[in-house]
């Protein structure tokens, strides 16, 4: 049986509005999402919006998935601090891909 705490909303709402950027970047391009974001860089275009977007995507994904679990079962406490550190790995992950991705030509 399904259980509404205010934990488990939490994690699905914020998850659901992550997939939904995640997708939006993705598939729309809609780069004005991403914070920081400059159209100058020597990056293309379609290697950040792949690569941000799956990693939106990702997270999204997976904070939500944390958010059925947590409307199933009571969640331990250390959960949200693993699932932080998780994010910080794949943030670390696109950082990574965006700047070893091969330059524009000039």
């Amino acid at each position: 049986m399904l259980a509404s705490t205010s934990s488990a909303l939490e994690w699905l709402a914020v998850g659901g509005l992550l997939t939904l950027a995640g997708a939006l970047i993705r598939f729309r391009g809609w780069m004005f999402l991403l914070a920081g974001y400059d159209e100058s860089v020597s990056v293309p275009d379609d290697v950040i919006r792949d690569v941000a977007g799956n990693t939106v995507l990702r997270v999204g994904i997976a904070v939500s998935a944390v958010g059925v679990v947590a409307s199933v079962t009571n969640l331990p406490s250390y959960l949200g601090l693993a699932v932080g550190v998780l994010v910080v790995l794949d943030v670390v992950r696109m950082v990574y891909r965006v700047n070893t991705s091969p330059p524009t030509g000039s």
